[in-house]
This record gives structure tokens, sequence and C-alpha cells, in this order.
């Protein structure tokens, strides 16, 4: 292969690749589907029953150590 045939052979290469690129730059990215119609949609699921539980966790928390300080005040007496 002389340098003149690789030149036009590279030349033909790119031209076609920035063709390409060119025709694939038109398209408009498609919208991703909601969350729970994916394989995580149980995960995402798990994480709001978390949500909602936390603050039950918290309110018991609280309850908690009003007690114990209630009981720390009357043996302190």
């Amino acid at each position: 292969m002389t340098n003149k045939s690789r030149n036009r052979s590279l030349l033909s290469l790119a031209l076609v690749a920035s063709l390409l690129a060119a025709c694939g730059s038109q398209q408009q990215p498609a919208e991703p589907p909601p969350v729970e119609e994916t394989a995580f949609g149980d995960m995402a699921g798990a994480v709001d029953k978390a949500r909602a539980v936390e603050g039950q966790v918290q309110d018991h928390k609280q309850a908690i150590d009003r007690a114990l300080e209630q009981n720390e005040n009357q043996t302190a007496e």
C-alpha cells in the first residue's frame, strides 16, 4: 500500500466516522423510567419504610431517656 492510498483510506475512515458521529448527535436521550419500575424499585420502597419508622424509633428513644432521667433523679434524692 502506498502512502497516497493509505492517506486516502485514513481520510475516508475519518469522513465516515465524522458522518456517523454527526448523525447520532440529533437523537434526544430517552428519559429514564421511574425508579419503581426498575430493578431498584424494591430498594426504594425499603428506604421509604425506614424513613417512616425512624420517627417512631426516635420517639421511643426519647421516652427511654426521660424514664432514665426520672429514675436517676429519684435515686439521687
